[in-house]
């Protein structure tokens, strides 16, 4: 009774401090707001898999593509600080001659949709994703100016299934914070409100993919890195069954890791997307999935969680929560099966779990940051952060101070809780069933927010550690025009249930919503 009572107290606390949190930095931000310019090329709302099949039958040419894509880049990157290093004049090269190929017959229409399903397509990626002479700092001062040598395993397999690069885009230093920032490149804003947050690490490839600036592109995600920021800026984004991608060329790793919880995933507006493009992302081992199978939603067992039961983690609020009820009850009209409400224990401790295995992915975080050619000490790099002299961020800080001042997680405790929660969600979830999990506790917050609520981003974080398949379904926006969404998982090597529950769901309750005005003719 009285640990009932101290609980409903802290959550009314915490509540309340959330909108004192909101109520500030509304205030601060008040007047603030930059809109992005109206989308006026129809072929920018086009799907990847449409440009490309558009192309290939001669409606539209590469060339019109690309350079319909590059124009929007320079359009909207002023205002939203995404795209940060790009190959426009040789990608308009590379698509005349893909043009060329198709006009004289090198290349008939059937062959291309056999091999090369995204031919003259244009896509964009992440600055920490190696792209042979292009920035490859992964946001970090201390490699500055650096170029990638060779292109990471999954930008190569999209380049040999016909896509053209065109751009790279912002990410936090190393990759590490819930917010798109580094000293390299600066701040990202959100296509929706640019007072607020695109999330990370994928922050700049969320916000031009939303903003029309690109078709598709490539994220990669270890606590929610592809989600998170397809959350916020209202796009699909799927986190493949851990270990199927290559992550050979994703900052330092290079290939040869086992157990990371790092994997690459496929990002874009329309669903269709989805399924072809991870295809090409994971090469050799797409045998390990199902991906023509068809799924029948008669048969469909369908879960939901409505809160993570963090005491850490924000309430989820009411939008969000009626955003989820909306897609239970639509999946309950299709399936024979009850809908089941799950209350598994193990979801409380989304973000400890998380903290425990990420040192399980070796490397040293010190080093790393310095280009590892030193090791930071905290405590001397702190006086400098705090005099604004630090070559490095303050997320990068909180990371140090966290292994410095906290003790590590009880590793039998971690092990242990972590495989209870996953027997138990695998037996929920068999062959045939999916979970649906809140995003978050609510969209996008104000930029820096996040500080002050470091714990929310539990919600992504776990099923890196479960190393179950994700995919991130944009279902319209709340009342002040922030994308809402919700998250589909399933149980191992079972994406195709994640990816046909994405196409249904937008389908029947929209998927991706312009942030700006359509003038199209």
């Amino acid at each position: 009774m009285v640990l009932c009572i101290l609980a409903t107290v802290w959550v009314f606390i915490h509540d309340l401090i959330d909108k004192i949190i909101n109520y500030i930095f509304a205030y601060l931000y008040n007047g603030k707001k930059k809109n992005i310019p109206p989308i006026t090329d129809p072929i920018l709302l086009k799907s990847a898999t449409g440009l490309a099949e558009a192309i290939r039958k001669r409606e539209l040419t590469s060339v019109a593509v690309v350079k319909a894509f590059a124009k929007r880049i320079k359009e909207v990157n002023g205002i939203l600080n995404a795209v940060v290093d790009d190959r426009i004049e040789a990608a308009i090269r590379d698509a005349e001659a893909v043009d060329k190929m198709l006009d004289t017959g090198a290349v008939s229409e059937k062959e291309a949709q056999k091999t090369k399903p995204f031919l003259g397509v244009p896509f964009t990626t992440k600055e920490s994703t190696s792209c042979k002479g292009m920035n490859f700092s992964m946001g970090m001062v201390a490699r500055r100016g650096l170029k990638g040598e060779a292109d990471a395993d999954v930008v190569k397999f999209l380049k040999e299934a016909g896509g053209i690069l065109i751009a790279i885009t912002n990410v936090p230093e190393l990759n590490l914070w819930c917010e798109t920032r580094c000293n390299v490149y600066g701040q990202t804003n959100n296509p929706y409100d640019t007072t607020r947050t695109v999330g990370g690490s994928s922050g700049g490839e969320a916000a031009i993919l939303a903003a029309c600036g690109s078709p598709f592109g490539i994220g990669s995600d270890i606590g929610g890195s592809v989600r998170m920021p397809a959350f916020y800026c209202g796009i699909f984004g799927h986190k493949p069954t851990t270990g199927l991608t290559s992550i050979k060329g994703i900052s330092f790793r290079t290939g040869l890791e086992t157990h990371s919880m790092v994997c690459c995933g496929p990002m874009s507006k329309h669903a269709e997307d989805l399924d072809p493009f991870l295809r090409v992302m994971i090469g050799s081992k797409i045998g390990q999935l199902q991906l023509d199978a068809k799924v029948n939603f008669k048969e469909l067992h369908v879960m939901y969680v409505e809160e993570s039961g963090d005491p850490r983690a924000s309430s989820v609020n009411d939008e969000t929560r009626q955003t989820m009820l909306k897609a239970v009850h639509h999946l309950e009209t299709l399936s024979t099966f009850p809908v089941e409400k799950l209350n598994l224990s193990g979801f409380k401790y989304c973000f400890r779990l998380w903290r425990y295995w990420m040192t399980k992915e070796g490397g040293n975080f010190a080093r790393d940051i310095t280009n590892r050619q030193s090791e930071v000490n905290v405590w001397k790099e702190l006086p400098k952060l705090i005099a604004g002299c630090s070559d490095h961020t303050l997320p990068a800080m909180l990371k140090l101070l966290d292994t410095a001042v906290f003790p590590p997680e009880n590793s039998e405790w971690a092990e242990s809780t972590k495989a209870r929660l996953q027997d138990e969600l695998l037996n929920k979830l068999g062959r045939n069933g999916v979970l649906l999990f809140p995003s978050h506790p609510f969209p996008a917050s104000y930029h820096y927010t996040s500080f002050l609520r470091p714990y929310n981003f539990g919600y992504w974080a776990i099923f890196n550690v479960l190393k179950f398949p994700v995919t991130q379904v944009p279902i319209g926006v709340d009342k002040d025009g922030l994308p809402l969404g919700i998250q589909v998982v399933a149980a191992p090597f079972q994406d195709h249930l994640c990816l046909a529950v994405a196409r249904e769901l937008e389908k029947a309750l929209g998927g991706w919503v312009a942030p700006c005005p359509v003038k199209t003719m």
